[in-house]
């Protein structure tokens, strides 16, 4: 249990809840922005009181104290996405009946069947394609210096072999 991840762990969590709130209202016109608005101040304030609560000294154990913090982390976090999901639900249902309806489904196109040579009429000509420049070669260096002669590599002499030692 390290407070620094409980700290980073609340910044996350609410950061998403409110980017979340963001995205909806951009994404779903018929919702209502006031209500989201008051949505991402409850969870600036659930951020706020969050962070005094880890900043205070714990009494007792500290490890039962932060998991305690965490768990009202993700139930308060649970609800506000609760009160999202009912603000979205009431936007989409005040939503005109036409535009709930799925757009009608295009039939697929059909395949044109391939054309034979002796029926294609003779203003149907191809063009000769236009042709491109060449595209220009990088200038040669004024002087170019003449390659490099490889030198042999120079032979190694063979390893010796041990001398044989003599038995007695």
């Amino acid at each position: 249990m390290n407070l620094r991840d409980i700290k980073k762990d609340i910044d996350y969590v609410l950061s998403a809840f409110i980017e979340d709130c963001t995205v909806c209202v951009a994404v779903n016109p018929k919702t209502n922005d006031a209500a989201v608005s008051a949505l991402m101040e409850k969870a600036i304030d659930l951020y706020n009181e969050l962070r005094d609560k880890v900043n205070v000294k714990a009494e007792g154990s500290k490890k039962a104290y932060f998991n305690a913090l965490r768990k009202e982390v993700l139930e308060k976090t649970d609800a506000l996405y609760t009160e999202l999901s009912a603000v979205v639900s009431k936007g989409a249902a005040e939503a005109p009946a036409e535009e709930k309806k799925p757009a009608a489904k295009k039939a697929p196109a059909k395949k044109a069947a391939p054309a034979k040579k002796e029926e294609a009429a003779p203003a149907e000509e191809k063009k000769p394609a236009a042709k491109k420049a060449p595209a220009k070669k990088a200038a040669a260096p004024k002087a170019e210096k003449a390659p490099a002669e490889k030198k042999p590599a120079a032979k190694k002499a063979p390893a010796k072999k041990a001398a044989a030692k003599k038995s007695e």
